[in-house]
Order: C-alpha cells, then sequence, then structure tokens
C-alpha cells in the first residue's frame, strides 16, 4: 500500500468471496491500478506485526506522559495554593501602609506651612533690615547736602563778585567796537554802490567791444566774399549753344558742363580764416546767410550772363524773411513730406500764395559721432550725435544745387529764364543737411511782403565799413582797460572795508560769546539757599522715620525666631512619620516581591500542566490512528488468506471447469474491487492560508504557507463582500501580486489550494475573505 500526504482514498465496504471486513473512512487503502497485482501472506502478516509494534510503543508513551500529567496537575493546584496565600499577604501588607502615610503627609503640609511662615517672617525682617538701612543712609546724605551746600554758598558768592567785574569790563569793550563798526558799515555801503556803478560800466564796455569785434568780423567777411575771384561758373561752349537753341548734342553739352563742375574752385576753402564752422547747420549767422545768398545770385548771374538772359531773381527783405520761416517750419515738422509742408507753412504765415512758391533743394551728408536706434510703439527711432560743419561745405551743397538745376532743361527754365525773388535757406533732417533754393513769382505778393532789394555792397563801401569797425573796435578795448581799472580800484577798497568790518564783527562776537560763558558761571545763590532750608525741613521727617524702622526690625525679628522654633518642631515630627512610613513601605514590598516569585512559578507549573495536557491529547490522537492503521493491516491479511484457501480447494476439479471457474471468479472479484473502489474514492486537498496583504499603488501583494502533496494555488478577489463578480488569478507560487487595480479601492481576497490526479483537479476550500485596501 502506498501512503499519499494528507490527500487518501477511501474504501469501504470491500467484500471478496463470502468473507467481509470494514475499514473506517480515515484509512488509506490501496489505489485502483494496485488492485491487481499480487500480495503475500507473509508480507501481509509483517505489516500487522509492524502496525500491533506501533500501537504498543504509542500506548506506553501515552501512559507514561499520563502519570506525569497527573504529577503536573497535583504541583499546580500547590503553587496555586501558595499563590493565594502569597496575594492575602500582600495585600494585608498594602492595607497597613495608609495610615502611616496619611499621618506622614498631614506631617508634611504642617513642615510646609512652618517653612512658609519662617520664609515669610525672614522676608519681613530682611525687608525691615533693608528699610532701616535705607533711612539712615537717607538721614546722613541729607546732612552731608546741607553741609555742601552751604560752602558752595560761601564760594558762590566770591565768585559771582569776580565774574561781573569781568562782565563789565567786556561790554565796555563791546560798546566801543559796534560804535567803529557803524561808520564801517558806512563807508562799505557807499563802497558797494561805487563798485556796482563800476562792474556796470565795465559790462557796457565789454559788450560794446563784442559788438564792435563781430562787426569787424562781419565786415571782413564781406570784403573777403566781395574780393573772391570764384563766385562765377564759366560755361562750356556746347552747353552755352544748346540752351540758346544752336544744333548741339545734350549729351555732349552736359558731359562739358560736369567736367567744369568737376574743375570749379570753391569760395570758403577749409582751412581759410572766413570758413566758419556751426554745431548746427541750420543756425546760420545773419552775415553768413547773406553770404551764402550772394554767392548763390552771384553763380545764376553769371550763368544768365553766358546766356544772354535778361530775366532777374532778385534778393529781398521778404523773400530773406521767407526763408527764416520757411527754416523754422521745417526743423519743427515731424511730417514724412516737410519740405512742401514747410513751404505751406511759412506762406500762410507771410501771406503767400504756396503755389507761388517753389524749392530746390540738394541733400549733404553731416558728420555723426554716435548713432543709437529705439523702438516705441512699434516704431524705429534714430538718435544722433553729430560733429562740427564748415561753411566751405554749406557753400559746396549750393555750388551742387546750382549745377544740378542747371542739368534739368525744365528747372533751368524756370531759374533762368524768370523774373522773380528768391533767398537760400539750409535745415537738417537725421544724418543730412539740405540746402535749398526758394523762388518767389512777384504775381498776387500782398502789400505788406517787403520787396526792398537787397544790394550786395562794393568793395569800397566794404573796405571803409571794415576801417570804420576798426576804429570803434580799437576804441572799445580803450575803454575797456579805463573801465577795468576805475573797477578794480573800487573792488580792492570795496574788499578792505569788507575786511575790516569781519575782523570788528568777529571781536564783538567773541567779546559776547565770552560774555555769555561768564554769565553761564554764576553761582545761583538763591537757588543754593532754597535747597539748603528745604533739606534742613525734611531732617526731623526722617529721624522720625529711621526710628520706626528700627522698631519694626525688632519686631519681625521677634516673630522670625517664634517661626524658626515651630519649624524645628514640624521637621522632627515629619522625620518620624517619614521614618514610620518607610518601614511599612519596605514590609509590603517584599510581601510584593514574594507575591511575584508566587505568581512565576504557577505561571510555569501552568505552562508545564497545559503542555503535559498537549502531548497527551496528541498521543491519543496518535494511538487512535495507528489502531485504525492496525485494524486495516489484518482486514488486508484476512483477505490475502481467504483468496489462498479457494484457490486451493478448486484445484480439484477438472482442468477446463477449473481454469473456467477460477477465471470466473477472478474476474468477478476484480470487477466487484474495482467498483467498489471507484464509489468510494475521493481526494482530500491540503489548505493554505495568508500570511501577509499588503496593499500598494493600484495592485495588492498576497503571501501565504506552502501546503504539503498540492499542484498549485488560487487567488480570487473582489470589491464586494459577497465575492460578486470576482476575478481568479492562479500561481504555483506561495507569492502573488494583483495589480491594474483601482486606485483606493478596498478588497475582499480569498485562496485556496488545488491538485491533479489522474487526469482531473481536485481544490480545498476557499479560506475566509480578508480585506485589502490599495493606495
Amino acid at each position: 500500500m502506498k501512503k499519499i500526504s494528507k490527500n487518501v482514498l477511501l474504501v469501504s465496504s470491500v467484500g471478496l468471496a463470502g468473507s467481509a471486513f470494514a475499514v473506517t473512512n480515515t484509512h488509506p487503502v490501496f489505489a485502483a491500478n494496485n488492485a491487481s497485482k499480487k500480495t503475500t501472506v507473509a508480507n501481509d502478516q509483517a505489516k500487522v506485526k509492524s502496525a500491533q509494534k506501533s500501537v504498543d510503543q504509542t500506548q506506553s508513551k501515552l501512559t507514561q506522559v499520563q502519570n506525569d500529567l497527573n504529577t503536573a496537575n497535583k504541583d499546580l493546584a500547590q503553587k496555586e495554593t501558595e499563590l493565594a496565600n502569597a496575594k492575602s499577604t500582600a495585600e494585608a501588607a498594602n492595607s497597613k501602609v495608609a495610615a502611616p502615610n496619611k499621618s506622614n503627609d498631614e506631617a508634611q503640609s504642617a513642615l510646609k506651612q512652618a517653612q512658609a511662615a519662617t520664609d515669610s517672617a525672614n522676608s519681613d525682617y530682611q525687608n525691615a533690615v533693608k528699610d532701616s538701612t535705607d533711612k539712615q543712609k537717607d538721614l546722613t546724605d541729607s546732612q552731608n547736602k546741607v553741609t555742601n551746600l552751604e560752602k558752595q554758598l560761601t564760594d558762590g558768592e566770591k565768585n559771582n563778585n569776580d565774574i561781573k567785574q569781568k562782565v563789565t569790563e567786556k561790554n565796555n569793550n563791546i560798546s566801543d567796537n559796534q560804535k567803529t563798526l557803524s561808520g564801517l558799515q558806512q563807508e562799505k555801503s557807499e563802497s558797494d554802490a561805487k563798485l556796482a556803478s563800476a562792474q556796470s560800466d565795465l559790462a557796457e564796455m565789454k559788450q560794446k567791444a563784442d559788438s564792435a569785434s563781430q562787426a569787424l568780423q562781419a565786415a571782413k567777411k564781406d570784403l573777403s566774399s566781395a574780393t573772391s575771384t570764384n563766385e562765377s561758373l564759366t560755361l562750356p561752349q556746347s552747353y552755352i549753344d544748346y540752351v540758346t537753341g544752336k544744333p548741339t548734342d545734350w549729351d555732349t553739352a552736359k558731359k562739358d558742363l560736369q567736367d567744369v563742375v568737376n574743375n570749379h574752385t570753391y569760395p570758403f576753402t577749409d582751412g581759410d580764416e572766413n570758413d566758419t564752422v556751426y554745431n548746427d547747420p541750420a543756425a546760420l549767422s545773419e552775415s553768413d546767410q547773406k553770404r551764402l545768398d550772394f554767392y548763390v545770385k552771384s553763380l545764376i548771374d553769371s550763368v544768365k550772363s553766358q546766356v544772354g538772359s535778361t530775366s532777374k531773381l532778385t534778393i529781398t527783405d521778404g523773400s530773406l524773411e521767407f526763408a527764416k520761416r520757411y527754416t523754422q517750419e521745417y526743423q519743427n515738422s515731424n511730417y514724412v513730406f516737410r519740405k512742401y509742408n514747410a513751404i505751406k507753412s511759412a506762406s500762410s504765415i507771410m501771406g503767400l500764395d504756396e503755389y507761388a512758391v517753389t524749392g530746390y533743394d540738394i541733400a549733404a551728408n553731416r558728420q555723426v559721432t554716435s548713432r543709437s536706434i529705439s523702438i516705441i510703439n512699434g516704431y524705429i527711432y534714430n538718435s544722433y550725435e553729430f560733429g562740427t560743419t564748415k561753411m566751405s561745405e554749406i557753400a559746396k551743397a549750393a555750388f551742387d544745387l546750382v549745377t544740378q538745376e542747371l542739368a534739368n532743361p525744365t528747372d533751368y527754365n524756370n531759374i533762368i529764364n524768370n523774373n522773380g525773388y528768391f533767398s537760400v535757406a539750409v535745415t537738417t533732417q537725421d544724418d543730412k543737411f539740405y540746402v535749398c533754393l526758394l523762388t518767389i513769382k512777384p504775381a498776387n505778393v500782398p502789400s505788406h511782403f517787403n520787396t526792398n532789394e537787397v544790394v550786395k555792397p562794393s568793395q569800397d563801401e566794404l573796405a571803409t565799413a571794415v576801417q570804420k569797425s576798426q576804429a570803434d573796435s580799437d576804441q572799445a578795448n580803450k575803454d575797456i582797460e579805463s573801465a577795468q581799472s576805475t573797477f578794480d580800484q573800487a573792488q580792492a577798497q570795496n574788499q578792505k572795508l569788507g575786511q575790516e568790518i569781519s575782523d570788528l564783527q568777529k571781536k564783538i562776537s567773541d567779546g559776547q560769546s565770552s560774555v555769555a560763558s561768564l554769565q553761564k558761571q554764576l553761582t545761583d545763590t538763591a537757588k543754593l539757599q532754597s535747597q539748603i532750608k528745604e533739606t534742613k525741613d525734611s531732617l526731623p521727617a526722617k529721624q522720625a522715620a529711621l526710628q520706626a524702622a528700627n522698631e519694626k526690625v525688632q519686631t519681625t525679628q521677634s516673630k522670625l525666631n517664634d517661626c524658626k522654633t515651630a519649624l524645628a518642631a514640624a521637621q522632627k515630627e515629619a522625620a518620624n512619620t517619614q521614618s514610620n512610613l518607610d518601614k511599612v513601605k519596605a514590609d509590603a514590598s517584599s510581601a510584593q516581591q514574594k507575591l511575584q516569585t508566587a505568581q512565576k512559578a504557577y505561571d510555569e507549573a501552568k505552562k508545564k500542566q497545559e503542555k503535559m495536557t498537549a502531548s497527551v491529547a496528541s498521543l491519543t490522537k496518535k494511538l487512535a490512528y495507528e489502531k485504525k492503521q492496525l485494524a486495516h493491516a489484518k482486514a488486508v491479511l484476512a483477505l490475502a488468506q481467504s483468496k489462498k484457501a479457494t484457490t486451493k480447494k478448486k484445484s480439484t476439479k477438472k482442468s477446463t471447469k477449473k481454469a473456467t471457474t477460477k477465471k470466473t471468479t477472478k474476474k468477478a472479484t476484480k470487477k466487484k474491487v474495482a467498483k467498489k473502489v471507484k464509489k468510494a474514492k475521493k481526494v482530500v486537498v491540503a489548505s493554505s492560508k495568508f500570511t501577509s496583504l499588503k496593499g500598494s499603488k493600484k495592485a495588492f501583494v498576497g503571501k501565504w504557507k506552502k501546503a504539503k502533496s498540492v499542484s498549485g494555488y488560487q487567488v480570487r478577489y473582489s470589491t464586494a463582500s459577497s465575492m460578486k463578480k470576482a476575478k481568479t488569478k492562479s500561481t504555483k507560487a506561495t507569492k502573488l501580486k494583483v495589480s491594474g487595480l483601482k486606485s483606493k479601492k478596498k478588497y475582499y481576497v480569498q485562496l485556496r489550494s488545488y491538485r491533479k490526479l489522474s487526469g482531473k483537479t481536485y481544490y480545498s476550500a476557499w479560506t475566509k475573505a480578508k480585506t485589502v485596501k490599495n493606495r
């Protein structure tokens, strides 16, 4: 027979050849596939003998353990009695602690009260001593203060007499100095008036000299301009022929004109003393503005004379005024088309028809020293820092403007063959400056427009003007020297008086400070006398207070002595009650230790008794099992012996009938046994249980003990306690992680084992559901 762990095959009511025997449901029997094997009687007898031996051994052990259990029960009863006695003794000892403990508490309370009374009395005594000491010191201080104040009064009266004499002397000096100061201040006032007059005269002379110098420079520039030989333009013959109507190729005439322009010499050459430098080209001086106008007029007149034109462009006061207006409006404009808007605005201001004015301009580069770019509201703005621009650069731009217009036949006719007024304006925009030739048609010019022609002075007139300006400048410089001398004398006298006044004022101030300092040193004798009287008046009250404080010291000292006596008695009583309490507590502690020892002995006896009881139960169960095995072995032996007897009896019959009968009997026996075994076959699968069940993020992990003779395990889980819609997972391991769950949910989990036999799967029961909550 083969034993299959806890999963057994159970067979009941098996009968062979008229013999019957019973096997209990808990005994293992032959498996169906072993039914056909032959078993000898000798083997079965050996198994019966072995089973009987096991029963006898277990019975002997059981008898021994039962005897040990009886001994353990007696020992436990004895220990239980000893424990009860120890508890009674401990309770009695504890009950004796209450009375001494109460007496001790009362003694301790009385001690605390006595100590508090002593501390309070001591505090009162110390305060009284301190108060007496303070009042004694206060009285002594007041007496010393009177002595000191009387000495200060005597010294102060003597010191005050000395100080008053010094103050009188210094006040007399201050009075004399103030009289002298008054006279000097009068002289200084007169000197200030003279100095202011001299300074005014000097400033006036300097202004006249500056004006004379400017007039001289302007006259020299005008004379230099009048003597210039390069203010005209000599045209090539091919150009003259073309513009006068003679057959000539325009390209040739234009090329020849460009050659003349390239070889032209300009006035105001670089380095010329008359080559004025400007930070802003739009801010020309009046003199240079006229020079520029006359230069352009000279260029245009020279062209007209060569081509035989009789028309005339005239510079007038009105046209010069229009150029100023145009420049102002241009510089103040933010429009894109500045030139046209400036012409329109200037025409409106002067009452001109804007269509009567024509502007021809040309751009030239300014000297840029730095540039920055900024973006405001989506617009790009350029900012520049500029260098200087020379008058020679402006004159060159004006020359280029005239030659530019000559190269344009339409502009040529508008300038050369028309009568009218004109002027030249200079403006700036970004990194450029512009020279603009402005022509005004004379028709419909308003009456208030000044048509007075501005004529360039002759060379003789300019030379005379230079001489006169030179003489005026020389005289102005002489006048400056005289005015400067007068101013220097007045200033020196004024500074001298100022210094004398300052010195005298300092003497007066020092004297007044000295008087103030001396007066601060005066002793306040009245105050000292008042303090002496006040302090002497307070002495009787302080003496009375000192006497009362000394009496209080004696009273508090007596009270303190009484409290110390009561405290000593309370301390003695507290020591006695504490000693008595310590003794009864020691007795209670000893009883408690004995109780703990008895409890420990009882617990050990109890543990031993429980162990013996468990051993008896275990051996009783084992004996019952082995007796069942013995009965089974005897049944198997009886079956084998019955088969042998049947075979021997039938062997005496005829061979054919014997063989047939034997075959029939064997076959019937096999079928009956197989049928009974199959009917009674049942497989019990060992179960297990969870040892750990922990939740994690959207998952849980289960662990369990390994069961014997199983093929694997199944875990099922559900969010319902009824396990409705539960899901099941299988594994052969003793650990399983279930993931893919809903977060923060509570799950009910069960476990069962399974075993596979002869192509079939058998299961244990599901364990009781356990809960787990994941994250």
